[in-house]
């Protein structure tokens, strides 16, 4: 389905202006004749370049569920993939992926600067002030989006040290002169919130489309912000605002007979779409969903089968995911917002607050949707500590490939949850301990190289 309101030509025509930065600055300057007369300049134009969806929605880094512990690989398998995963598989200290980085800032991050740069030079009219706002908000997001997801790799999680931890580069415009420089973990999380905070001031409260952003999906990534910095009465707070504006949940019962997908893509629980970057390496016969993970779950409980499926030949006896709320290919992540995620979020945040009926209330409410008819019985426990367990363990199986289970780790370690994640290839051992210094990705050498900002530690 295509959303733009330009021609296909033009468009086309804009992406290839627009990559120049991205390959070199000789010629990008050699070319600027050029770019003057293609640069979008009409709301249209701004528009058009927001909606190209394979870009801005389908750019998020696959290295986030690819470090992760939901799945393994067997040695056959590793050792048939490209070095660069391989060495991130099993958090070689050299592991430097160029994709990651790139994948984050090249569009994204780059587009949403050229729309916020243009748009100072357009003087809506009455009737188009909505749709200028609309504009700027959804640049806004775009931008915060990316910048949050690469926080995620390429920096520390935020703890009492964020004020002078190296954070991301905040590239806030789209000059390719400005020189790339580093913030702090404290100013990359500023200014992630404050875009998010400015487009929901900005954004409508329903988008024509699931790949647009609105007032929700805001809400929703504020909500998985403050959980990262494990502000837990913001993350809370900024859930509860997405759950009264949207609460809808699929009743996994309704699913059969069971489709491979499983889920249409924008289901009634997905108010905005994004994917990673496709990459086979996470394909369902070759990365193997963890055993313990897929035990954990009662034969009753229908994320057991809408989740997984069994692997057939030499792999029989294991399983592969295929629960992807992409809705198309069964094994393809999905890293937008949905609704199941936000009700996680404020259980966990009524738990660590002691409010105990609260957050077994909605922990109950999702997983009332997930077991067969008939078959659940609601959680009570006595105190909040005990809730909190059982809510970070149903969160772990609700929100398999979903690009959270990496940051879930570093943020539980920096509270004490020791986990230790483990690879074995060729009857090899292979450990990532909690906060370890590889719990942070090297910024690819050739990054270094240009711009001169600092590395992360070894």
């Amino acid at each position: 389905m295509c959303y733009l309101n330009i021609n296909k030509i033009k468009v086309l025509f804009l992406i290839g202006i627009l990559s120049i930065p991205l390959v070199s600055c000789k010629k990008y300057l050699d070319e600027k004749a050029v770019k003057s007369l293609v640069v979008p300049r009409t709301l249209d134009d701004l528009q058009a370049l927001l909606d190209l969806h394979d870009y801005m929605n389908k750019r998020g880094p696959h290295i986030t569920e690819l470090i992760a512990d939901n799945y393994y690989m067997k040695t056959a398998d590793f050792l048939s993939r490209d070095l660069d995963l391989r060495q991130q598989y099993l958090w070689d200290p050299n592991a430097a992926t160029i994709g990651a980085w790139n994948l984050g800032y090249q569009q994204p991050v780059y587009y949403a600067n050229v729309v916020l740069d243009v748009l100072p030079e357009i003087n809506p009219s009455e009737n188009d002030k909505a749709r200028y706002n609309a504009i700027k908000g959804s640049a806004l997001f775009y931008r915060a989006f990316a910048f949050q997801r690469l926080s995620d790799l390429f920096c520390k999680p935020y703890s009492t040290s964020a004020n002078s931890d190296p954070g991301i580069v905040l590239r806030l415009s789209a000059a390719i002169e400005d020189k790339s420089v580093r913030s702090t973990v404290q100013q990359t999380y500023d200014q992630i919130i404050n875009d998010l905070k400015l487009a929901a001031e900005l954004l409508p409260e329903v988008s024509l489309f699931p790949t647009r952003p609105n007032k929700a999906a805001v809400y929703g990534v504020l909500a998985r912000t403050y959980l990262t910095m494990r502000d837990y009465v913001n993350a809370g707070h900024y859930a509860d605002l997405y759950l009264q504006k949207y609460n809808s949940l699929i009743d996994f019962n309704t699913l059969f007979p069971l489709k491979n997908p499983p889920f249409e893509r924008f289901n009634k629980e997905t108010i905005y779409y994004s994917v990673p970057t496709f990459t086979n390496f996470l394909a369902s016969a070759r990365a193997r969903i963890d055993s313990t993970l897929y035990k954990s779950y009662a034969d009753n409980d229908l994320r057991k089968v809408v989740y997984y499926q069994a692997n057939t030949g030499v792999n029989a006896g294991t399983y592969g995911f295929r629960g992807s709320y992409e809705g198309t290919t069964p094994s393809t992540c999905f890293d937008g917002i949905a609704t199941d995620e936000m009700y996680f979020i404020r259980s966990e945040c009524f738990a660590r607050s002691g409010q105990t009926v609260a957050a077994l209330d909605d922990l109950n409410m999702v997983l009332s949707t997930r077991w067969k008819t008939g078959f659940f019985t609601p959680f009570t426990v006595s105190n909040a500590d005990e809730a909190l367990r059982i809510i970070l363990t149903e969160r772990r199986k609700e929100l398999v490939y979903r690009g959270l289970r990496w940051s879930d780790i570093r943020r539980l370690n920096l509270e004490g949850a020791n986990i230790t994640l483990t690879r074995i290839i060729n009857n090899v051992t292979y450990t990532l301990p909690p906060n370890d210094l590889r719990s942070v990705l090297l910024i690819p050498p050739t990054v270094i190289s240009m711009t001169g900002v600092e590395q992360n530690p070894r």
